[in-house]
């Protein structure tokens, strides 16, 4: 009995011990993140909603896209941009340039997101894809300012730099930061959590053996590994013509794929999976925000209580020289206001720059 008593009382101790230490362990690491976190610095070209400096020029006479789309006036669009005075910045508010590329550099996936750390409010604008642009090249279209840019020896930093500044021209400012993610980074990622859990419409069928893509997802509520999140998303034309869809209807569908993707992100499973996120995102996803700057993101979300919002950006579909969507200048600039806008007062049309 006495024997039992001692075991009970070492067993304790030990427990106790473990336990304080444990929460020792834990408090040293919330104090630690709480002193490197802190929101990120608001960069110079965001200050005000124009290009304060030319943005980078790829050499003219390039194709626009590829060999095929060449043009003998092909270059970048006009930099030159009215100057404005007295702009504000609301109060701990930020806004990101998210796009998605494939190997062949096709920026599909186009968006801009906000975040008020101060209402707990997110939100998501799509772009499409063949958006208009006030652009002199053969094929004006926002997913050819990524490879444009890319150009002469400009490389990635090159692409951006163009596709912030198109993307400039029709929301009337600079997002803050970007992140782009490569396809494989995209996979990567979906499966390093799990999958998603995704509700399909209907059954995608779709083959394009020119592009070894070869799309057959069934449909109903399912978990999708990277590789069908990843066929899901770009989803557009199917093998039965009654099953194609429109570019507004596949961004619903990358929405619909994010909000999945933010819980997954936010369940406890995931922090057993942090160690091959964090290699993912060295090795494929590339970002102007640090470490430090993202994890403040991350905390802002884990604390809950973030109202996420997606939009679409309101255009026409017109057939031109090549099929565009066209800006519509009112509904786009009541939309920017209402959601993604970094300033305190409102944008109007003398901050778009739209192809006549």
């Amino acid at each position: 009995m006495l024997k039992n008593n001692r075991l009970r009382k070492k067993f304790m101790k030990s427990f106790l011990f473990t336990l304080i230490g444990g929460l020792a362990v834990v408090a040293c690491t919330i104090f630690l993140l709480r002193v490197i976190i802190s929101p990120p610095t608001i960069p110079t070209h965001a200050q005000v909603p124009f290009f304060p400096e030319p943005a980078v020029i790829a050499e003219r006479n390039r194709p626009a896209f590829d060999v095929a789309e060449a043009h003998p006036e092909d270059e970048l669009i006009n930099t030159e941009l009215p100057t404005q005075d007295e702009w504000t910045r609301k109060e701990n508010f930020f806004t990101l340039l998210i796009f998605g590329y494939d190997t062949g550099l096709n920026t599909d996936t186009i968006m801009v997101a906000s975040f008020d750390a101060v209402k707990r409010e997110a939100c998501i604008v799509s772009i499409p894809r063949d958006t208009r642009v006030d652009a002199r090249r053969n094929i004006a279209r926002i997913n050819s300012a990524y490879p444009v840019g890319r150009q002469g020896g400009l490389g990635h930093d090159g692409g951006v730099a163009q596709l912030r500044r198109e993307v400039q021209t029709i929301i009337g400012f600079i997002p803050d930061f970007y992140v782009s993610v490569e396809e494989r980074a995209f996979i990567r990622i979906v499966d390093a959590v799990g999958g998603v859990n995704i509700n399909v419409p209907f059954h995608m069928r779709y083959t394009d053996p020119c592009d070894d893509l070869h799309i057959n997802i069934p449909a109903g509520q399912q978990r999708l590994s990277g590789q069908q999140a990843l066929h899901f998303v770009r989803y557009r034309l199917g093998d039965n013509p009654g099953r194609n869809i429109s570019d507004y209807q596949r961004m619903q569908n990358q929405q619909q794929f994010i909000r999945a993707m933010m819980d997954e992100l936010l369940s406890p499973r995931t922090v057993l999976r942090v160690p091959e996120l964090i290699y993912t995102y060295r090795d494929h996803v590339r970002t102007d925000l640090s470490l430090t700057e993202l994890l403040w993101f991350a905390e802002q979300f884990i604390l809950g209580d973030v109202t996420l919002h997606t939009h679409n950006y309101p255009t026409d579909s017109v057939r031109l020289t090549h099929w565009y969507e066209i800006p519509k200048a009112e509904e786009a600039l009541e939309l920017i206001n209402r959601t993604i806008n970094p300033f305190t007062k409102e944008l109007t049309l003398d901050n778009l720059q739209l192809a006549g």
